[in-house]
């Protein structure tokens, strides 16, 4: 495995782990009755900014090539 993989797979799991994590928590709080949408919005959340760092720092480092 490259070390580009090893960065991508390491990157996917701290990218998408977290919004799973917050996506599933809205999915219990919804079963128990409760207000389930900041729990999605938080997820939302995460996923943009997190997309937004990943095309900083891709944009960064075309720069420097």
């Amino acid at each position: 495995m490259t070390k580009e993989t090893t960065v991508a797979r390491a990157l996917l799991v701290l990218v998408f782990a977290p919004a799973g994590g917050l996506f599933g928590k809205a999915v219990a709080t919804a079963a128990a009755g409760q207000e389930w949408w900041p729990w999605l919005v938080a997820s939302a959340v995460w996923l943009v900014v997190a997309g937004l760092v990943s095309m900083a720092v891709s944009n960064r480092l075309d720069e420097h090539r």
